[in-house]
């Protein structure tokens, strides 16, 4: 997860590190139980060190100040954004996209829902305001480049027939918001205690609601509209 810090020409040396020590990996994975746990400004360098079990002088050593642990931190977590796009050949018949749309919304709703992401966005989004460049960058380098490759899914999708034609960017940020805002709202929200509805049901019924948007019309004929004022 650490071994590709991205480099900036413009950061301090701490954050220009492209193979980070182990000392710096504990102390970012430390940073990340912190933060996510306080908060940005209730968080200490002190609490990460001990969490990282290291001198508190040792951190100031590779980010000179809190600032510059919390950017580091995202910046750190910018490869872990979204599980992988491709889903593994070999299975009986030919995979389709949708099969591998099907596959990717298992793998995002687990991903959305672990202990970890949530932890993440809830940090994330607390803290955005106070780093917009350290935010940018996650998204430019996380969010959108996931968006892209599932972009690409959807793109070979209408070039073979299965999807009619839309813009795929969208279509892709529309897939994976789904899964995200559903698990927001079960994990941090409340909604698996109030609410619980099981796994198998959200994935298939998000997974066909998006699908049923997206399937190319049979035999050549568009679907019908529905009536003014049915909606």
């Amino acid at each position: 997860l650490f071994k590709h810090f991205p480099l900036d020409v413009n950061s301090p040396p701490s954050l220009s590190i492209v193979v980070m020590s182990n000392k710096s990996i504990r102390i970012i994975e430390a940073a990340t139980k912190v933060f996510s746990k306080k908060g940005f400004y209730n968080a200490t360098i002190a609490d990460v060190a001990k969490t990282a079990e290291v001198a508190e002088g040792t951190i100031y050593l590779y980010f000179p100040c809190k600032a510059d642990l919390f950017t580091a931190m995202l910046k750190a977590r910018v490869n872990g954004i979204m599980p992988p796009v491709d889903v593994p050949k070999g299975g009986p018949g030919p995979v389709t996209t949708r099969d591998r749309l099907c596959t990717l919304g298992r793998r995002l709703y687990r991903f959305f829902c672990s202990p970890a992401y949530l932890a993440m966005y809830r940090t994330l989004i607390s803290e955005a305001p106070q780093f917009p460049e350290a935010t940018a960058h996650f998204y430019r380098e996380g969010i959108l480049q996931a968006n892209q490759r599932l972009a690409e899914v959807i793109r070979q999708g209408i070039s073979a027939g299965e999807f009619r034609e839309v813009n795929p960017i969208i279509a892709a940020r529309a897939f994976v918001g789904m899964f995200q805002i559903f698990a927001v709202s079960q994990g941090l929200l409340g909604g698996q205690r109030v609410f619980t509805i099981p796994e198998t049901k959200i994935v298939r019924t998000v997974t066909e609601i998006f699908l049923s948007g997206l399937l190319a019309s049979r035999a050549g004929k568009p679907r019908r509209r529905p009536a003014r004022g049915s909606r």
